[in-house]
């Protein structure tokens, strides 16, 4: 589902971000595998694609945008695996950039509603 919502908002500069992706899923990574951040996603600007992607994925599972919803058994692990994973990714990029955060879908509603800033 991740690779799904990273297709749908990456831009032209993130897009080979996307598909190195899918050559990991396919050709590196199995149930179990676990990540190295570090090791498997060196650059910063891809720590920061994925921790959005991540981020937003959770979002799209909890809005019903992503996934097949017929039954709802799957959705809390899954939210809370791809919010996990974003997570992962922020904590990494926060290693080198302490102020940075995600522009997240959440991120840009709690701005809208809780504190009245429309964001770009």
């Amino acid at each position: 589902m991740g690779i799904e919502i990273a297709e749908r908002s990456a831009s032209s500069e993130e897009r080979p971000f996307v598909e190195r992706m899918k050559k990991l899923r396919d050709e590196h990574f199995w149930p179990g595998r676990g990540i190295d951040i570090m090791e498997d996603f060196p650059v910063i600007a891809e720590q920061k694609f994925w921790s959005r992607v991540f981020l937003d994925t959770s979002r799209a599972i909890f809005d019903r945008k992503v996934g097949v919803h017929q039954h709802s058994f799957w959705q809390a692990q899954s939210i809370h695996q791809a919010y996990s994973t974003g997570f992962l990714f922020e904590k990494s990029v926060k290693n080198t950039e302490p102020t940075w955060y995600a522009n997240t879908v959440d991120r840009r509603e709690f701005n809208k509603v809780v504190n009245g800033i429309e964001n770009q």
